[in-house]
């Protein structure tokens, strides 16, 4: 039986076990399959498949290959969350989003694909779009993935220009900026996205202010967003674990979050790092980016 979108595919995977997920990962969906039936929410399918097909046709992998991305179903569910779960008005629900994730499972090339889509089609003018991290050097990275990826195709790269500072796209007059902390300076910012990268890394009280400083400035766009992407970090006071027990509480049921999405794909017992079977759920790219001898290695 076909599904009628990835959400449910992949969703009908887990409950009948044949993908394998921590609790965190089948209580999100959970929540969005049963929002879905309850009418909390709606699902616009075109707009999902828009962002699934933009970054299948357009996006291309830019290191070790050039090909383009092909999205897994794990993937595809996701970004059908990001964009395809709206309100009545058709605007999209969520706006903060929190990835946590092992390593090699092709996060920041995610991020740069959501990067890509949201500059070139998703009808913002004037976009502002901000990589955000500690330092520069670490803000570079998710930037020029992206940059890597558009310069392999043709369409995107014509469009872009690469200036001192950020890259821009006159057409819908959206520029894309590496950014390191500075929360007294942020204040002018008007972002339609920031993609916070490894935040399990930003130590801290910095990370904390930064992260607040660009949530308040959303509020002048329809449908901003913030993606914070990590691997699963040891706690550290910062934006980390705040997002952690904002997300937790959540799915628990405890907060009456409404625009917070949070996919952790982490291991449920401690004690069986070494199960294969249990690290499924914290790698969902297993023998796709990641082989299962990297892991018994």
């Amino acid at each position: 039986m076909p599904f009628s979108n990835y959400i449910y595919e992949y969703y009908d995977g887990i409950t009948t076990g044949k993908i394998v997920v921590g609790k965190w990962v089948r209580l999100i969906y959970e929540y969005i399959v049963s929002g879905l039936q309850n009418g909390l929410f709606l699902f616009n399918a075109k707009k999902a498949n828009k962002a699934i097909r933009f970054i299948e046709n357009f996006c291309h992998h830019c290191e070790g290959r050039t090909d383009l991305l092909k999205l897994e179903l794990w993937q595809k569910a996701a970004v059908s969350l990001i964009f395809g779960i709206v309100d009545e008005d058709n605007v999209r629900i969520f706006r903060e989003v929190f990835i946590v994730i092992g390593r090699k499972n092709g996060k920041t090339l995610f991020a740069s694909a959501v990067i890509a889509y949201m500059a070139y089609l998703d009808g913002e003018y004037g976009a502002k779009i901000y990589c955000l991290a500690p330092k520069l050097e670490q803000a570079n990275i998710v930037y020029d993935n992206f940059f890597q990826m558009i310069k392999k195709e043709p369409e995107l790269s014509e469009l872009a220009k690469k200036r001192r500072s950020d890259i821009y796209i006159e057409e819908s007059n959206t520029a894309i900026k590496p950014l390191a902390f500075n929360a007294k300076k942020s204040d002018g910012f008007n972002p339609h996205l920031v993609v916070n990268d490894e935040v399990a890394s930003w130590r801290g009280d910095g990370g904390l202010k930064q992260y607040e400083v660009m949530k308040s400035a959303l509020g002048a766009r329809r449908q901003p967003l913030i993606l914070s992407i990590s691997t699963a970090g040891y706690e550290n006071d910062g934006i980390f674990d705040e997002l952690m027990a904002r997300s937790t509480a959540f799915l628990k049921g405890g907060s009456k979050e409404r625009r917070l999405l949070p996919l952790l794909y982490m291991i449920d017992d401690v004690e069986k790092w070494n199960d294969l079977e249990e690290l499924k759920k914290a790698n969902p790219n297993m023998g796709v980016s990641v082989s299962p001898e990297f892991f018994k290695e």
